[in-house]
């Protein structure tokens, strides 16, 4: 039986480590194996997903992510979150849903849902 509140632990660990810039953190909670799916963009690997936030937000010079919702049944954890992200040129601002599946305190799947236009305006 899944430990629901150790899983909306993990997440919350996640996005925190996503505002602090902490490569490896978010490194170390995905699984060697994890899966992304991205709308808009299609499955990822763990490479290629770790990659993208790098050159992405972790680019930032403020991070901002605000969790409304977490809401977690079994092994899968759905987080409703809106993010500021402010680079030299620009303020990215999106909202997120993620749904993590999380077994023995690691990411192995990952689906993020988003305005894939905002995204597209700001990364290109």
């Amino acid at each position: 039986m899944a430990d629901i509140e150790a899983n909306k632990a993990v997440a919350r660990r996640y996005m925190q480590a996503v505002v602090d810039g902490d490569a490896e953190t978010i490194e170390s909670l995905q699984h060697p194996d994890v899966t992304w799916w991205i709308l808009g963009y299609g499955d990822m690997s763990r490479a290629d997903f770790i990659a993208s936030v790098k050159s992405g937000l972790l680019t930032a010079e403020r991070r901002h992510v605000e969790i409304i919702t977490l809401t977690a049944e079994g092994d899968r954890v759905a987080v409703e979150a809106v993010s500021e992200m402010t680079f030299p040129d620009r303020t990215y601002r999106n909202e997120y849903h993620n749904l993590l599946v999380i077994r023995d305190g690691q990411i192995v799947e990952g689906r993020e849902y988003m305005d894939t236009r905002l995204a597209a305006a700001t990364f290109g």
